[in-house]
């Protein structure tokens, strides 16, 4: 089953946080990495500043979400 929820593994008591995410282009030679969930939704581009914004919107959903 395909979903676009953020989930926490074992019925949200795992340790594991599933995203879904969507690539995508973004320009010639750019990408895009997106999470539709309702709740949760993101959107980072590929340079090597927007990773780490990534990095650390991944990291503060864990927190969040796994390690409450």
């Amino acid at each position: 089953m395909q979903t676009n929820k953020i989930e926490v593994s074992k019925e949200g008591k795992g340790k594991t946080l599933y995203v879904a995410l969507s690539v995508f282009r973004s320009g010639r030679d750019g990408l895009t990495i997106s999470c539709s969930d309702p709740d949760h939704a993101f959107k980072f581009g590929t340079t090597p500043k927007q990773l780490e914004k990534f990095r650390d919107k991944l990291d503060e959903l864990h927190r969040r979400l796994v390690r409450k």
